[in-house]
């Protein structure tokens, strides 16, 4: 077993798609084909099954995905460290986050940022983004992940996440709206949302105002984590970022829908002071969380139920 098959397997497996992941690998399929069957024949066991769409994991995929997973990553992170130029990264991180952020995204980049830089503390904390950045200006944190519509003229910024936002509901239940959802539809349903200083509730209402479409959702929560528990163990309705939702979708508690064209995104942005160097440590940690909020996010959409993704994307 080599760890360019596990490579392989892991972006089939989030890709979902043979020419989609040989694209991404810059491989061509037949490559990617051989190191899947030669996987495969090792472990005596057929990890995906094709169909019209792309492909989908057997119970076996699911497992060996599971078990792989964890250790690419370790090994990843080992060979990044060992190919470094040997010189250790030290110091401290002070990193401040929007809520819908601090998911498994913020403690996958730690635990592996941690293995391969033992050197540097850090220190995360999370709040809304207009007090992140206040504590950004005065110095008290190096840099804040926020939400775009909170970014000011006066503080240097960097692309994190541009991602869909996805209609969830808990996995037993079946909306009676059509799918793609339409953004007018939202108004019928019983739904959970953040309250209204939330950024996220500033993306929906700005796109439902203007359909002129108005929601009251009966119940207002700004624990995202506290809103999918409930959304899952109830008929009610919330809308997500996708990074949000993946490990729900993947654990079988939730069901994903997309939102009915031109769709709904929200896209978040580190800010810092420009007259404050962006230590080694700073970046590399940012540029980690960065990648693993796109990877989660590019996985939910690809998690959506198959038929809910057909429709979307005619």
């Amino acid at each position: 077993m080599e760890l360019r098959q596990l490579s392989y397997f892991e972006c089939l497996y989030r890709e979902r798609n043979v020419t989609r992941a040989a694209a991404r690998l810059n491989i061509v399929q037949s490559a990617l084909s051989m190191q899947i069957a030669k996987l495969e024949n090792e472990l005596g066991q057929a990890l995906f099954e094709r169909n019209r769409r792309g492909v989908t994991p057997t119970a076996a995929g699911e497992q060996a995905y599971r078990l792989f997973a964890p250790l690419l990553e370790q090994l990843t992170t080992a060979r990044d460290a060992i190919a470094g130029n040997g010189t250790p990264v030290t110091g401290a991180i002070r990193i401040g986050l929007v809520a819908s952020a601090t998911n498994e995204a913020l403690a996958d980049t730690v635990a592996r940022f941690a293995v391969a830089h033992p050197q540097v503390s850090i220190h995360a904390t999370y709040g809304f983004s207009a007090e992140l950045v206040e504590q950004v200006r005065s110095g008290a944190l190096d840099c804040a992940v926020i939400n775009q519509n909170f970014v000011q003229d006066d503080l240097d910024c960097q692309d994190i996440l541009d991602e869909e936002l996805l209609v969830a509901t808990g996995a037993h239940v079946e909306l009676d709206v059509p799918v793609p959802v339409p953004l007018p539809a939202l108004a019928g349903l019983d739904l959970v949302l953040p309250s209204r200083r939330h950024g996220l509730r500033m993306v929906l209402d700005d796109a439902l105002r203007a359909h002129a479409v108005a929601v009251h959702p009966r119940l207002e929560v700004d624990d995202l984590s506290v809103m999918t528990s409930l959304v899952a163990r109830s008929g009610r309705v919330t809308v997500l970022p996708a990074s949000i939702v993946e490990p729900r979708l993947r654990d079988g508690t939730l069901r994903a829908y997309p939102i009915a064209r031109p769709g709904l995104s929200r896209r978040m942005l580190c800010v810092r002071l420009p007259d404050r160097p962006r230590s080694d440590a700073v970046a590399l940690f940012v540029d980690g969380l960065a990648t693993r909020l796109e990877t989660l996010a590019r996985s939910s959409v690809r998690l959506t139920d198959p038929d809910q993704e057909n429709d979307h994307d005619s």
